[in-house]
């Protein structure tokens, strides 16, 4: 059987950057170098929510959860690579520990490293690929063991063929109120949307720089929502932090923006999370829902505060969604309690900072080479600049 090639939603071709001897505090900077936190006004959701309670798994290259951004909120995991066996802790890649940084990371110290949209989340690593980026067929056994160990939010920052078996695994999901979550990827290509993003309920996500236009982006149809995905800044294995462009970056973001919702909204079902989250977004494009921004821009402060009438199904099963205008939030969905929860989070910082350009306040980084990453057969565009 021909094994599916994947697709890690991140732009190839980024310069590496290293720290000189005068800055070694660099990770102080992270958090004024993560421009979406102001844009998407990151911390007056965390007024609302934090994520406490609900889990994501991530179905990845594995997380590093010794990260110090991430210490205590990786949950054990599972590796259904040839390594078999594992936690999902293990990423040579980097790939995961990225995306479990910017649903869930909760920084250091005061205010430093990397802060997510859902600090307070419970990451579930799901490590599938290993990294020569060749996928071992397990996306769709990946998310079916997700579902079956407790996961609120599935995050595939991915995409390929789309088989009978990865919509099987989504319907899975979807049937048992998991919300799934998929980048549409680069432009070009195919010139399609690729699954599992394509696939009838996924939440489709494509990307935006940081002035609200699309990025690095494919569109089509299918698009549900959009997110910022250029210049993304994130942790990395082995304590490191990087700078990505893709989708995948955007995939995860609105990951976190459903934490914060199943966190908030404990009583909702998957279809109306997904339902108040499309609804709240800020319209961009063409009026109502188009192929490049989707019904529009996550906005995790409305996600958490408007009223949005109840849905019976998932409106992207319909492919169009009820036009509602959402205002303030409604008596039926401010209900106490919380989804199932493992232990308590570490202790998470509230402040961030605005984005003051990757050139500024740079003093020492030397850029020592750059590097496109091709890497044969699997076409897995995902370039990065580490800062270490």
């Amino acid at each position: 059987m021909t094994r599916r090639l994947p697709v890690r939603l991140t732009a190839a071709g980024c310069a590496l950057l290293i720290v000189g001897a005068a800055t070694p505090a660099l990770a102080d900077n992270i958090r004024d170098r993560q421009w979406y936190l102001t844009t998407l006004r990151i911390a007056e959701a965390h007024r609302f929510s934090r994520g406490s309670g609900a889990i994501v798994a991530v179905v990845d290259t594995g997380v590093d959860g010794r990260h110090v951004d991430l210490a205590g909120n990786i949950l054990p995991g599972t590796d259904l690579t040839s390594a078999r066996g594992g936690d999902g802790w293990t990423d040579a890649d980097g790939h995961g520990t990225a995306m479990a940084s910017l649903i869930a990371g909760h920084g250091h110290g005061t205010g430093d490293g990397s802060l997510g949209v859902a600090p307070q989340a419970k990451i579930l690593p799901v490590r599938d690929t290993l990294a020569d980026g060749l996928d071992r067929g397990t996306v769709a056994e990946g998310i079916r063991w997700a579902v079956d160990h407790g996961a609120h939010v599935v995050n595939l920052s991915l995409n390929g063929a789309d088989t009978p078996a990865l919509r099987q695994a989504v319907n899975y999901a979807l049937e048992r109120d998991v919300v799934v979550v998929a980048g549409v990827g680069l432009p070009g290509g195919l010139g399609k949307i690729l699954a599992p993003a394509r696939i009838p309920g996924v939440v489709a996500v494509s990307g935006v720089d940081r002035n609200g236009n699309i990025a690095a982006s494919a569109s089509g149809p299918e698009v549900a929502i959009a997110a910022p995905a250029k210049d993304i800044v994130h942790a990395t294995k082995g304590g490191g932090y990087s700078i990505g462009t893709g989708t995948s970056d955007a995939t995860a973001i609105v990951s976190g923006v459903v934490a914060l919702i199943r966190s908030k909204y404990p009583d909702l079902d998957a279809a109306n999370v997904i339902n108040r989250l499309i609804q709240t977004a800020d319209d961009k494009g063409p009026p109502g829902r188009d192929e490049r921004y989707g019904f529009g821009i996550v906005n995790p402060v409305r996600a958490l505060t408007a009223d949005v009438p109840r849905v019976d199904r998932n409106p992207l099963l319909d492919g169009v969604a009820p036009t509602t205008s959402p205002t303030a939030p409604s008596q039926s969905e401010s209900a106490a309690g919380r989804p199932p929860e493992a232990p308590p989070p570490a202790a998470q910082p509230d402040s961030e900072s605005p984005w003051i350009g990757i050139g500024a306040g740079l003093a020492g980084l030397v850029v020592v080479g750059a590097t496109t990453l091709l890497l044969l057969r699997a076409s897995r565009n995902r370039g990065r600049s580490h800062v270490t």
